[in-house]
């Protein structure tokens, strides 16, 4: 068995052809380096707003699923959910759409992350995909959704935390949780429990940096954020969108990938998820309350991505 990373490129690749076709691309987490592997091709010329940015691998099946961008950057009419499986090896994508909860449920934001994690809302805590859906403006922040396995399943808004859910946070026009931008979304099955998730926004479009956050999946709630510094301890500043992963393999471990395929390995996490509930940790702990270290590990080659030509915001780990 070895831990391969999943991405998908958000660009048309065969631009003469009919419709649109998104690349998924595969590469060893041993060496991010390596030349990245093609493993098919994703129809999307029927998928609204195709910017398939939330990858998460199932921990019952070990199958990645892909879900699409909340809607196109800067537009007011509700995006369409759709789900795409299995489009890890073997390559078999097979899409649903799944059902709003309730019927006026719209998705908030311009961006999204995606993992599998358990439903702890539900008697026997079932697998469900959660995505969370971020918009970067100065009145933006992050909503997080679940969606459940059946085909084609259901999808509803996750917010059991402070005032009851407006008509607004519904439609998507107003985050649950304002000011707090999140991209990227990474759920430890090694260590299950409704806080042991982090979300990502390495995004300085927003004017506070690099951070994390801890999610509540019971509640939707994100924590205060999670400084994120680089090596030298200096705050991070890539001001990219990205993805997050867990490992949960082995020993755990949790990488942020970017846009531009730059990954970094993220330490120091450990003391914020060891946390009770949404608190931060100790201040005596590896990196201190508050904050978490980004080390570069490599660039992925991928095509178009230095020049910015496609981006790759999805990330997913299989272990294969």
């Amino acid at each position: 068995m070895a831990l391969y990373g999943y991405t998908i490129g958000d660009a048309d690749i065969n631009p003469n052809q009919g419709g649109e076709q998104f690349a998924v691309y595969r590469f060893p987490i041993s060496s991010f380096n390596a030349t990245p592997q093609k493993v098919g091709e994703i129809n999307a010329g029927n998928i609204p707003n195709a910017d398939l940015e939330g990858l998460g691998t199932n921990p019952t099946t070990g199958r990645a699923s892909a879900i699409n961008e909340a809607r196109a950057s800067g537009s007011t009419t509700a995006g369409s959910v759709i789900r795409i499986n299995n489009v890890d090896q073997p390559f078999a994508p097979a899409s649903a759409s799944p059902t709003p909860t309730p019927s006026d449920l719209r998705r908030f934001g311009f961006d999204s992350g995606a993992d599998f994690g358990r439903d702890y809302s539900v008697a026997g805590q079932p697998i469900v995909l959660y995505n969370i859906s971020g918009n970067n403006s100065s009145n933006g922040g992050s909503s997080l959704y679940k969606v459940t396995t059946a085909n084609p399943g259901t999808i509803s808004l996750v917010d059991g935390f402070g005032p009851a859910t407006t008509a607004a946070q519904r439609q998507g026009t107003q985050a649950t949780n304002p000011g707090k931008f999140a991209d990227g979304l990474a759920i430890d099955n090694l260590n299950p429990g409704r806080t042991r998730a982090l979300a990502s926004d390495f995004s300085t479009a927003d004017g506070d940096g690099a951070q994390l956050y801890k999610v509540d999946l019971l509640t939707g709630e994100l924590s205060a954020p999670i400084t994120v510094r680089n090596s030298s301890g200096q705050a991070l500043n890539v001001n990219a969108d990205s993805g997050l992963a867990f490992t949960n393999s082995g020993s755990q471990g949790l990488f942020a990938f970017l846009e531009t395929g730059a990954v970094y390995q993220i330490t120091g996490y450990q003391d914020e998820l060891a946390a009770s509930g949404l608190g931060l940790g100790s201040a005596t702990g590896t990196n201190g309350a508050g904050f978490a270290t980004a080390t570069l590990v490599g660039n992925v080659n991928l095509p178009s991505a230095a020049s910015g030509a496609i981006d790759y915001e999805g990330f997913t780990i299989v272990n294969e």
